[in-house]
């Protein structure tokens, strides 16, 4: 019966792990900040823990987040580093507690990864009663002369009428459209394509109101003082014409009489 006394005696307990954690402070914590909690885990020989039950990163409240788990073996067992996030938008000084994390060891046994609690702050400044003192004077203005502005604007808007009306002027829009003949320029123009004398005589014939000849360029000259400059070259350019019609000279000369077309209509633009 001594045997059976003895195999009835309690067994001796199995040997436990020892874990110990190195928690984060617990005050001083923000919106959004990281706290990091070291856990160590000393195990029995030939026990080790299930890889499997260690905390997954995850969500673990609607105000925390287990963000990262990193495990680290040696050889007096296992080193757990949990980093937590909080998310909790405190709107005044609240403790928030950190759930305890189960895991399974090889032996078959569950140990626990201890939980740790901690004071969440507001992010909002501290509200203060109003005063006088606190009210700024109104920011220095300096009064602004309209007056360089508006004239420019009269001068610019000025230049622009003139231009209009310039532009008018040149292409003959508008009331423009009755200016006086130019058959100086047309001419000048026309010949640029054709070198045909004959049409600088019609030009000089519709600049003197009929047919104009050699004799009567005194005449012509004395009605539009301002082609007197030419009286010369205009008498050159009659005496070319009648030598040709008389058979004098068959090639009269065309380049000169391309020239002074070209200076009459400089003297009827106005530019000469």
């Amino acid at each position: 019966m001594k045997w059976l006394a003895l195999a009835l005696l309690p067994l001796p307990a199995l040997a436990q792990p020892v874990v110990t954690a190195d928690n984060p402070h617990g005050y001083g914590w923000w919106l959004g900040d990281e706290l990091v909690q070291r856990v160590t885990i000393a195990l029995p020989p030939g026990v080790t823990v299930d890889p499997a039950s260690l905390p997954r990163p995850r969500a673990v409240d609607y105000w925390l987040d287990l963000r990262a788990v990193e495990a680290e073996q040696a050889d007096t067992g296992l080193h757990l580093t949990l980093r937590w996030q909080n998310f909790y938008s405190a709107l005044e000084p609240s403790w928030r507690e950190v759930p305890a994390q189960p895991i399974r060891l090889s032996d078959g046994t569950v140990a626990e990864l201890p939980g740790f609690g901690f004071v969440t702050s507001p992010l909002r400044p501290l509200t203060a009663p109003s005063t006088a003192d606190q009210l700024q004077p109104d920011p220095r203005f300096r009064l602004i002369d309209p007056m360089p502005a508006r004239a420019g604007l009269g001068l610019s808007l000025a230049a622009l009428i003139l231009s209009g009306l310039g532009l008018a002027w040149h292409q003959a829009w508008g009331p423009f459209r009755a200016r006086p003949a130019r058959p100086f320029t047309r001419a000048a123009r026309a010949m640029a394509r054709l070198p045909d004398r004959r049409l600088l005589h019609r030009a000089l014939d519709a600049a003197f109101g009929r047919v104009l000849i050699g004799a009567d360029l005194p005449q012509f000259l004395a009605a539009r003082p301002e082609f007197r400059p030419l009286a010369d070259r205009l008498a050159a350019f009659f005496a070319a014409s009648d030598a040709a019609f008389f058979g004098q000279h068959a090639h009269p000369d065309t380049a000169e009489a391309q020239a002074l077309a070209r200076d009459l209509a400089r003297i009827e633009r106005g530019r000469r």
